[in-house]
């Protein structure tokens, strides 16, 4: 229980103090069974482990202010007890992960410590902050020590060794800030998916730790350096009249979505003032004449801020309703620029592409109700507009991949009127219902046919393709329930991840959706049923006497820890009641003597709890 208590409250999304005393109670029993029995190799390793979990409970206790009769101080004072009489228990046959498991509790209760100092829990000698970083600095060196046995004895694939990684990444960030710490962070989420997967709660934890710090990172919304070099490199290589966009187009690529407008809008700028000059020294009537190399170049750059503000909506954690009106203005105005053109190659793919926007950029602003001069109906008629006449220029070698833009298109159509149907936007011709479910039946249809010719034209890893998985995902969600749309998801953002890389804003906010959906799916708390037979098996293939902690262990390996605790607490009652039946039959004095198997197996089950609710 010691350990299950543990193991339960480091899953959760922050320690709970009850969980934690409970915790620290447990260890404490089984420390003070196991030092009364005699000395054979069982018990030693039982009162070597009740010795690491009050060690580790009572610490965590310290952090949180103390619990039940224990104040912070009185708690960190029974852990430091335990690692005392642990550390005398070394000997040279020690194995190194035993040793190991001492250095990482001892890091744990020099950080919960500095964590208490920071709080006012316990004293601070005068000297706060000095006490904190000589407190913090201990923590990290004893941690390292711990990273390097564990390493030692199992590798860094290990869900002894990826303790340590956690805590690494979260000192590195208290002693030399955040960028010390993503990588250790990002270190321990890579591991615990592929030991624990991904829908673990302590997988979870991990993944909602490392989300935020990535979310931080990007709010900061400040130019990386590398990034920068390479836009202005490429600048220099391009042409005069080009470089503008392409430096724009790094800064988009990685997503300084921001950066990268206020260069183009200059552009347009630029572009705008070229134009008039050109009308008023009799070159031409540039924008006015909507003609000329002048009005070209802003339709151009439109072109590139349509897929851009639609981009940077698409990676915030929700769509913007000024960013898609503007983004849908930029379609708009490249579309009309690209119609008036002579038919060159280059002016009709302009213009197909300028539909595309047209048709995305006005779809979303369907499902947002509408912007500026256009309601939700109105945008949604735009949108349609454009993709007839978009569907009208398909001819026979159309390549592949330009279709299943349009079907992507058609499908973004129909999802955004589904839920403009659903937020009262548009008609809902009297069967809001029905007509909902008839536009995401379609939406998904054409979602899945766009998805199956992105592939055929460039396999499922590429940046389109993965913008049909996103929306599969989305969908099936809709219609199927979460259970259908989780492995979409976990696709979407594994893809993402290699293409774009883990700090590219839209892989944080797959991320973002990913852990959201995985929170919801825990929150139920209900049992897998896989893992319940998996229980059910391994407890008939146990001793009677053990069977009920090997239940309790697949549990909480399966993080379900509230179903493990209930099956513990059972048992544990029914370990003290065959203690008294025995008493009373002249067995033996039970629990009151504080001997005998009864009470071993009590002590054997407050261990077990410990461990599990600290987890």
């Amino acid at each position: 229980c010691a350990e299950l208590l543990n193991k339960w409250a480091a899953a959760s999304q922050e320690y709970s103090r009850d969980l934690m005393t409970r915790a620290a109670e447990y260890a404490r029993n089984a420390a003070e069974v196991f030092s009364q029995q005699p000395q054979y190799r069982t018990t030693i390793e039982g009162f070597a482990s009740a010795l690491y979990w009050v060690g580790l409970n009572f610490a965590t206790l310290t952090r949180l202010g103390g619990g039940a009769q224990w104040s912070a101080q009185q708690a960190a004072e029974v852990a430091e007890e335990a690692l005392e009489v642990a550390h005398s228990m070394v000997a040279p046959d020690t194995p190194a992960h035993r040793v190991a498991e001492l250095f990482f509790v001892d890091g744990v209760l020099s950080f919960c410590k500095a964590e208490a100092v920071a709080s006012k829990y316990i004293d601070d000698q005068g000297r706060p902050q000095e006490l904190m970083q000589e407190l913090l600095k201990k923590s990290l060196q004893t941690m390292e020590t711990a990273y390097s046995r564990w390493c030692e004895a199992y590798g860094e694939k290990h869900l002894q060794t990826v303790k340590a990684i956690t805590m690494i990444g979260l000192l590195q960030g208290k002693l030399n800030g955040q960028e010390a710490s993503i990588e250790w962070y990002r270190r321990e989420l890579r591991i615990r998916e592929e030991l624990q997967g991904e829908l673990h709660p302590r997988t979870q934890q991990a993944r909602r730790t490392y989300t935020s710090m990535i979310d931080e990172r990007l709010s900061s919304n400040m130019p990386d350096a590398k990034v920068l070099n390479e836009a202005i490199a490429a600048s220099k290589a391009a042409s005069v009249e080009n470089s503008t966009v392409v430096v724009a187009r790094f800064l988009s690529e990685a997503g300084q979505f921001k950066n990268a407008e206020v260069i183009l809008r200059e552009s347009q700028e630029a572009a705008s003032e070229a134009a008039s000059q050109s009308a008023s020294t009799g070159r031409g009537e540039g924008l006015k004449a909507k003609s000329g190399p002048e009005y070209v170049r802003w339709g151009e750059i439109s072109l590139y801020c349509a897929e851009l503000l639609n981009k940077w909506a698409a990676a915030s954690q929700e769509y913007s309703r000024d960013l898609m009106t503007r983004a849908a203005e930029y379609a708009r105005n490249a579309a009309e620029v690209f119609s008036q053109q002579p038919q060159y190659r280059t002016t009709i793919e302009g213009f197909a592409s300028a539909l595309y926007w047209v048709g995305l950029n006005f779809a979303t602003l369907t499902r947002l109700g509408g912007g500026a001069q256009w309601s939700a109906q109105q945008a949604a008629e735009v949108a349609e507009e454009a993709l007839e006449v978009a569907h009208s220029m398909v001819a026979p070698d159309t390549p592949a991949h330009r279709v299943a833009e349009l079907f992507f298109v058609d499908g973004v159509l129909s999802f955004c009127k589904a839920e403009a149907v659903a937020s009262k936007y548009i008609d809902d011709q009297g069967r809001p219902q029905e007509l909902m479910q008839e536009l995401l039946k379609k939406s998904l249809q054409t979602m899945e046919t766009a998805y199956s010719r992105w592939c055929e034209a460039y396999g499922e890893k590429h940046l389109q393709t993965v913008k049909a998985i996103t929306m599969i995902g989305l969908l099936q969600g809709k219609l199927n329930g979460q259970e259908a749309s989780i492995e979409w998801y976990r696709r979407e953002l594994r893809i993402r991840e290699e293409l774009q890389g883990e700090l590219h804003p839209r892989t944080q906010q797959a991320r973002r959706t990913y852990t959201s959906m995985i929170d919801e799916r825990l929150s139920s708390n209900m049992p897998d049923a896989k893992v319940l037979n998996e229980a059910i098996a391994a407890s008939k293939a146990a001793s009677v006497e053990n069977s009920t902690v090997v239940v309790a262990r697949f549990l909480s390996e399966a993080g379900q820890f509230k179903n493990a605790e209930v099956i513990l607490r059972e048992s544990q009652e029914a370990a003290s009641e065959a203690a008294s039946q025995s008493a009373s039959t002249g067995r033996g004095e039970g629990l009151k003597a504080k001997s005998g198997p009864e009470y071993v197996r009590w002590g054997e089950i407050s261990l077990y709890c410990a461990e599990l609710l600290n987890k």
